[in-house]
């Protein structure tokens, strides 16, 4: 018990050891989650790329023109506006509203500002995911650069080398990782929101000639 109390007096007279120790037990959880951060980016660059190219080809097959001008000719017909929306299938957009749209008997107006409404909080949800690792990433490897610094200049202070060599192939490689992360995450959300707003305007723009 003595022990204990000599211990607390120990950290409350000297807090700089309370932080040192926090700061130390916060390094191998910023390292694991650093990792797990770079497998999620790798991953959603995989299934970016795998979007581009189904997108790609469903943008060779439609017309936002001839569609809107099939709407104003028949508005009371669904046919064009679904299979413009099996065209964007690939797209968070197009299926959050070809959900919603089921057989398309209603396409009411508030059921249209409905479906994309829901299509834009869709594509949010998907954008959330790379978005978040943007500030993340760099800031895990900020973490992970300065935490094993403190290890680093004891070691050169007491003149032991591997120790100072160690932590500095951390702390640098934390970095890189970490600018990946963000670098990867960013490229991927920038062209990801480009894409998705292009869904929704021209979606918006083909509801709009359907006058029911």
């Amino acid at each position: 018990m003595d022990a204990f109390w000599h211990q607390l007096q120990y950290y409350l007279t000297h807090p700089q050891a309370v932080i040192y120790g926090v700061a130390s037990a916060l390094l191998y959880p910023v390292l694991v989650i650093e990792v797990i951060a770079l497998f999620l980016v790798l991953f959603e660059a995989g299934r970016f790329s795998i979007e581009m190219f189904y997108r790609w080809r469903a943008r060779r097959r439609i017309d936002v023109e001839a569609t809107a001008k099939a709407c104003a000719a028949a508005p009371t017909e669904p046919g064009p506006v679904l299979a413009m929306l099996r065209t964007l299938r690939n797209s968070p957009v197009g299926k959050r509203v070809l959900a919603s749209f089921g057989g398309g008997e209603d396409l009411s107006r508030s059921r249209v500002l409905k479906a994309l409404a829901d299509g834009e909080l869709e594509a949010s949800k998907v954008l959330e995911r790379t978005r978040i690792l943007v500030r993340f990433g760099p800031i895990l490897g900020l973490m992970g650069t300065l935490i094993p610094i403190s290890p680093a200049l004891v070691g050169l202070a007491s003149g032991d080398v591997k120790t100072l060599s160690d932590n500095l192939v951390i702390a640098f490689s934390t970095t890189v990782v970490g600018l990946l992360v963000g670098g990867l995450a960013y490229v991927v959300t920038t062209i990801r929101d480009r894409m998705y707003r292009q869904d929704v305007v021209d979606l918006e723009y083909v509801f709009d000639r359907l006058e029911v």
